[in-house]
């Protein structure tokens, strides 16, 4: 349970003498923005102009970039320490969300439904796994337009050759709601299948991230796996 600061301690004090669940929201945030610099003003009163105008939501934060936080009058070094934290919560988060072997086209899509749904822009994953299919590598590949992105082969080999991966998934979102396969991605399947050959390393399936409800495919999602198009 947070403690409401009752003290005259610093944020950084309380947090080595009490340990960080005792910090309440602005604190945590005081410590990140406690840097050494020039910054204008004391980390505990940028620490509650960021929350006010966040209304008090750390997701809304995380969701921020460096240019937000600078609009607001915070330094540099403080919007770039603020994001980092952020980005790391989001890979722990990941990474534990993956701790279980992928097993399933619904597992995949239900990992990525909640970062789908708010894109108006195509983004592509590639997940890369053991020969147990458990997750060792998670990365975007590339962020196109409203309606298109431009995949290579090579984009998603890279990765997981890097990682000495097993297996690879292929994901992309489609921003319309429809999970239905253009010839495009028709295309991109088959050749990265063939480039996984060369390099043993098994194509999972390619997963198109839709929304639930919108026809064809009412689940929200489309699997070359499931549908036997897996060259």
């Amino acid at each position: 349970m947070q403690e409401s600061p009752t003290d005259d301690l610093k944020p950084r004090e309380r947090l080595e003498r009490r340990g960080a669940r005792c910090l309440c929201d602005d604190e945590l945030l005081a410590v990140l923005l406690d840097t050494i610099g020039n910054a204008k003003n004391a980390p505990e009163h940028d620490a509650r102009k960021v929350l006010q105008t966040s209304n008090g939501s750390f997701f809304q934060l995380s969701r921020w970039e460096i240019s937000d936080f600078l609009a607001l009058g915070i330094s540099w070094l403080r919007a770039c320490n603020l994001v980092a934290a952020f980005e790391i919560g989001r890979r722990i988060e990941e990474r534990t969300e993956f701790s279980a072997p992928l097993t399933t086209a619904e597992d995949i899509f239900k990992f990525f439904e909640r970062k789908a749904l708010p894109l108006d822009r195509e983004k592509c994953w590639v997940l890369c796994t053991d020969a147990k299919n458990r997750v060792i590598r998670f990365e975007e590949i590339t962020a196109g337009t409203a309606t298109a992105s431009v995949f290579h082969p090579r984009d998603f080999l890279r990765p997981a050759i890097r990682a000495n991966a097993s297996a690879l998934a292929l994901v992309h979102n489609h921003p319309s709601g429809d999970a239905s396969p253009s010839a495009s991605d028709i295309r991109i399947t088959r050749s990265l299948a063939e480039a996984c050959k060369i390099f043993d390393i098994r194509l999972l399936d390619h997963v198109i991230i839709g929304r639930r409800n919108i026809p064809p495919h009412t689940r929200g999602y489309f699997s070359f796996s499931d549908a036997g198009l897996l060259p």
